[in-house]
């Protein structure tokens, strides 16, 4: 029997919280997290996508009309992580799910935190937002002592996702009511923060709105930025004349073009920039310009333009435990000076790379266009 569509609310105890995933797509600031409803229905859609999984329920509303709730999973490598498979819901399961509702009443749109399968099985969506009493899968734990005696392998940030970068030097930056500086960040979830930027960078900034992430239409990030995107980062030392840098999120792909130090004449722009690269003892010196004009090229909120140049270093530390990564980033038109930034990554050979992360345009935006009409 299904349950009727009047939320019941679940104790306030459970244990609510932002999965801080390794693909995240989207912040989840437009569900209300603090409120938990449970449905009963039955499954009319299944969709296994990048960057979410979404599903359809069929619930009987309090009038005995029937109603289809859109509910917003995880990411693939979350939800397989967590025990999921392409086959874990099936059309015609009834089922009963626990979900936060989006703050705009007029979307149809729930995040699922965790299911109760037919055979009464509890499975989580939302790994960071289930309660304790849901069964996790075993969370996989790398190899700290694992080491590189050169750059090539698979780097990832600490926690798995990392912010804007650290350690930024160069720029007057931003500064809050107090007149103090404020943190410097490419962004995350939300806005750029503390760049020095240009009247054509403030306005952008001043009309941000997270409907307008490049993301939403699977369009990928830039360099340096792409650090940042989640997943894990591959460095393949692949012959002496090339290196290729790969990002596991939206599936990107560089090449580094070795024993050149000056950027060659007549290269075609493109989204990613032309990179030529060289050895500065142990560390590696990567050059990107002939970058086309791209929306929120350098950060959250922030575009770039023809005029952007990036300057990146790439050295082992820790033993070889560790990449620290150095990069100095310019563009005329949006900042006003150059600005540096670092980060560090850890070694994990064993990570499991997602060789095809196949990112879908319509589950990327389906949680902005769900909109329901009287």
């Amino acid at each position: 029997m299904m349950r009727s569509l009047q939320p019941v609310l679940v104790a306030a105890t459970l244990a609510l919280g932002v999965s801080l995933s390794v693909s995240a797509h989207h912040s989840r600031a437009n569900f209300d997290q603090d409120q938990v409803i449970e449905f009963q229905g039955t499954v009319t859609e299944y969709s296994w996508r990048n960057p979410h999984t979404f599903a359809k329920l069929a619930v009987k509303t309090g009038s005995g009309e029937t109603k289809e709730l859109l509910l917003e999973l995880n990411s693939i490598s979350v939800l397989t992580r967590a025990g999921w498979t392409r086959e874990t819901l099936s059309v015609g399961d009834e089922v009963t799910v626990f979900a936060n509702p989006d703050r705009d009443s007029n979307k149809n749109l729930f995040y699922a935190n965790y299911f109760v399968l037919p055979d009464g099985q509890m499975i989580a969506s939302a790994p960071g937002s289930a309660p304790d009493t849901v069964p996790r899968a075993p969370r996989r734990q790398p190899d700290r002592t694992a080491s590189t005696e050169d750059l090539g392998g698979i780097w990832r940030g600490e926690g798995g996702r990392r912010g804007g970068g650290q350690g930024a030097r160069g720029g007057e930056g931003g500064g809050d009511a107090t007149g103090r500086r404020s943190a410097v960040s490419l962004g995350g979830q939300t806005p750029a923060t503390g760049l020095p930027v240009t009247a054509f960078g403030k306005a952008e900034l001043e009309a941000w709105d997270a409907a307008d992430n490049p993301w939403f239409q699977c369009v990928s990030k830039t360099s340096p930025w792409l650090f940042n995107a989640g997943g894990a980062h591959q460095i393949t030392l692949n012959n002496e004349d090339t290196i290729i840098i790969s990002h596991e999120v939206l599936d990107v792909r560089r090449t580094v073009h070795l024993g050149i130090t000056e950027q060659p004449d007549g290269i075609e722009p493109s989204h990613l920039g032309y990179s030529i690269g060289w050895y500065e003892g142990e560390t590696l010196v990567v050059d990107t310009a002939h970058f086309a004009p791209a929306k929120w090229g350098i950060g959250n909120g922030i575009s770039s333009s023809e005029k952007k140049h990036l300057t990146e270093r790439f050295t082992l530390v820790n033993e070889g435990r560790g990449l620290r990564f150095d990069y100095t980033l310019e563009d005329s038109v949006y900042l006003t000076e150059p600005v540096s930034m670092s980060q560090t990554f850890y070694f994990d050979p064993e990570y499991p790379w997602q060789e095809e992360y196949g990112c879908d345009p319509e589950a990327s935006s389906r949680h902005l266009t769900n909109i329901e009409t009287p």
